[in-house]
């Protein structure tokens, strides 16, 4: 819980602090402090943090105070934030960005931040062809995978032709996607995604690293390609 804590947002301290008050219920700053082996005043000053953060409040009785945490689904306010202030940024730059030629057709991602940059794209493409899917991304994006996938077939009926070892993984649990598979010897890691003149072609054996490509030309060569072997197979 400490790790998903800190993905939201908290520091290491608000994390400790935080998950301790979910296991106490309640508590004195100078509790929590030999809870969780703190200085005192380092405690008091991240459970003021915490409480302006709308994270934790506190209640006085016999002149101390009692901290606990607020409703959980405060922790989703700052995300909310988030989330606006990046539609607001990316409005803005996208009205300044100036983009390089070379980066016109061709851009490359590596990391798990790139592959769910790339995967916003993918999971709302109304017209999706997936070849070599090996259902990794249920590894890498533990949290988000299912979401992704779900985000997909509500957009469209995916069509996926995978290797034979994506049948012991979540992946294929999914009914609204078509799937075919391989023969065992055509088994590899490059997936390839084709959806709206676009095709990414993803590696996740160990760090991800995907290619996207945006080009009709390109696209319509794969498109056709994938027809032909979804139509054999």
């Amino acid at each position: 819980m400490l790790g998903k804590l800190q993905k939201l947002g908290l520091s290491e301290k608000e994390s400790h602090i935080y998950l301790a008050l979910v296991k106490l219920g309640e508590s004195t700053a100078n509790n929590l402090a030999k809870q969780t082996s703190s200085n005192r005043t380092v405690t008091y000053n991240v459970l003021q943090q915490l409480v302006e953060k709308g994270l934790v409040t506190y209640v006085k009785k016999d002149k101390k105070r009692f901290y606990r945490i607020s409703n959980p689904a405060s922790l989703k306010t700052s995300i909310a934030e988030q989330e606006k202030l990046a539609d607001e940024l990316i409005i803005e730059i996208d009205k300044i960005k100036i983009i390089p030629s070379s980066f016109r057709n061709v851009e490359v991602y590596e990391g798990l931040e790139g592959m769910k940059v790339v995967f916003n794209e993918i999971r709302k493409a109304n017209d999706l062809r997936v070849l070599n899917a090996t259902g990794l991304i249920f590894e890498h994006l533990r949290w988000g995978a299912k979401h992704i996938v779900k985000d997909m077939e509500i957009h469209g009926t995916p069509r996926v032709i995978a290797n034979l070892s994506m049948k012991k993984t979540p992946l294929v649990k999914f009914k609204k996607t078509e799937f075919k598979y391989l023969p065992k010897q055509a088994e590899n890691y490059a997936t390839t995604f084709i959806f709206n003149n676009k095709i990414v072609i993803q590696v996740l054996k160990d760090k991800p690293f995907l290619i996207k490509i945006e080009n009709k030309e390109i696209f319509e060569g794969y498109k056709k390609d994938f027809n032909v072997l979804w139509n054999k197979l």
